[in-house]
């Protein structure tokens, strides 16, 4: 797995951080830098194959991916453990990142 943080050269490392927000149809999935600066934001089909290919075509490297805790969750977790990243699970997807807060 890619390391966990960005270091374009002469810059300070970035670490990155996703949000996946799981419902019935899709997952709202939102990637933001060390900041809470929105990098990405998509919908993506709740399976995990769909996912998994969908975090292995970003472009920056994940330090920590969050679950948000449901009814989906177990399932889901169970078929994104194979990915190699770290997952969390998390009250709000929100959560996942350090410099965000739940209200």
């Amino acid at each position: 797995m890619a390391a966990a943080s960005a270091k374009p050269q002469g810059e300070m490392t970035v670490d990155y951080y996703a949000g996946i927000d799981v419902s019935l149809e899709c997952s709202s999935v939102c990637v933001v830098d060390g900041l809470g600066k929105i990098v990405r934001e998509a919908k993506v089909p709740r399976e995990p194959e769909s996912l998994i290919a969908w975090f292995a075509a970003l472009e920056v490297p994940l330090a920590r991916i969050g679950l948000e805790a449901g009814p989906l969750s177990q399932w889901l977790f169970a078929g994104l453990q194979a990915s190699g990243w770290q997952w969390s699970f998390s009250r709000c997807a929100a959560c996942a990142t350090p410099s965000r807060r739940c209200l």
